[in-house]
């Protein structure tokens, strides 16, 4: 996450003179806590979370709105007194849920504490350790809510990391490329510190009750358009990558040399042979208007019972690690899996057409996504079902890792 703290109070404001497709047009005020950076600066018209990327969707809504740079803090005590209509970019905390509606994800951030070569990490930072925190910022307000509480405050990341590398804080939470960047520039060596995972954080609006009840329709345009005006996508790093695969790699072996899930595979690519396009395509949409009305009979009838429901204890088992898993045949649709989903036929998605008759080795991680109602983070990592006896492509599978506890699981 490219995004820094302001520590100014300068306003900056934008007037659109369009309607947004209602008789009563909103007039909206946000704060931010997201120092401006002019197009011509930084040459991305809208990164994740940035001033561009609210005023990008804001624009397209035909949305009258102001947008001034405040302290985190101080935006949401506005919020909460009516004195603005919402504030940016901000954490999901319990206690503004009071007053306020988060938005979907504008910007993912990667939260790592840190701390000095010299130091063995205890198993938590919470007691008997100086910890520090930007004044007001995201990172003080989920501590608090989990229990921590006092604080080294500085006012922005430079000075976080000085009061780090100077012994006086034990440690900081952060997110890596922020203190990555801002080390790098130090001239502060790798070696020199530690880090270890701590979650994906979603950063966002919290829009005030008083506006929303007003505009009821306002947050779902609002979320409609956030991909759109983002030239960020929601990726992991390769370390990332690396580190999920060494916890997945068991789960996946497992299931994907299992017996009787691969001849379970095997029958249903005989079977489909004799059922024409027209045929197959009917069932896709027999099993998408099962899911329109509810009713999973057909869907259930369709895979197969004894492997779905072994799936569905595999998962169990990862206590949670594996959210979802699919198991496809050679042109993509659905064998058996964990719990249902809402297609029969994958095999126009990535999750298929990236490793089907690839190699063994190959795997595909799919963007992390976000669900609001679990506020979990899942990735999709997919890869090839080989015959053992010849090594032939049959068919794919694809697991739906809980990102947090994966990356927890590594570090």
């Amino acid at each position: 996450m490219k995004l820094l703290i302001p520590t100014t109070t300068i306003i900056i404001f934008c007037f659109c003179l369009s309607a947004w497709g209602q008789v009563d047009t909103p007039s909206l005020i946000l704060g931010t806590n997201v120092l401006h950076k002019r197009i011509q600066q930084i040459n991305e018209q809208a990164q994740g979370g940035s001033v561009e990327h609210v005023k990008c969707i804001l624009d397209k809504m035909q949305v009258k709105y102001q947008i001034r740079a405040l302290p985190w803090r101080r935006a949401r005590q506005d919020v909460h007194a009516s004195v603005i209509n919402g504030f940016f970019t901000a954490v999901a905390i319990d206690e503004a849920s009071d007053y306020a509606t988060f938005s979907a994800p504008l910007v993912l951030e990667n939260w790592y504490w840190f701390w000095r070569k010299d130091m063995a990490a205890p198993a938590s930072w919470k007691e008997n350790f100086q910890v520090g925190v930007i004044l007001g910022g995201q990172q003080e307000a989920v501590l608090t809510n989990e229990g921590f509480s006092e604080f080294v405050t500085a006012n922005n990341i430079e000075q976080l990391v000085k009061l780090l590398m100077s012994k006086r804080v034990d440690a900081v939470l952060l997110d890596k490329e922020q203190f990555e960047t801002v080390t790098q520039k130090m001239n502060i060596a790798v070696g020199d510190y530690n880090s270890r995972f701590f979650r994906y954080m979603p950063l966002g609006v919290y829009f005030g009750a008083p506006f929303l009840n007003e505009h009821p329709d306002f947050l779902t345009a609002f979320n409609n358009r956030i991909s759109s005006c983002s030239t960020q996508d929601f990726d992991l790093s390769p370390s990332e990558k690396e580190s999920i695969n060494k916890i997945v790699a068991p789960w996946l072996e497992r299931i994907r040399t299992h017996k009787e899930i691969l001849a379970a595979v095997v029958r249903q690519n005989e079977t489909n042979k004799t059922k024409s396009p027209n045929q197959l395509t009917k069932i896709d949409e027999q099993w998408q208007l099962a899911f329109k009305v509810g009713n999973f009979n057909f869907p259930k009838s369709i895979v197969n019972q004894a492997v779905s429901q072994m799936l569905k204890q595999v998962s169990v088992s990862s206590k949670d690690l594996l959210s979802e898993i699919i198991v496809m045949d050679e042109r993509g649709y659905n064998v058996a899996m964990a719990d249902m989903t809402s297609d029969y036929w994958q095999g126009d998605e990535n999750k298929f057409t990236r490793v089907y008759r690839k190699t063994g080795q190959t795997l595909y991680f799919d963007q992390i996504k976000y669900d609001a109602s679990s506020k979990r983070f899942q990735v999709q990592v997919s890869a090839p079902l080989l015959d053992p006896k010849n090594q032939k492509a049959i068919g794919a599978i694809t697991l739906g890792v809980d990102v947090d506890k994966a990356l927890s699981l590594a570090h």
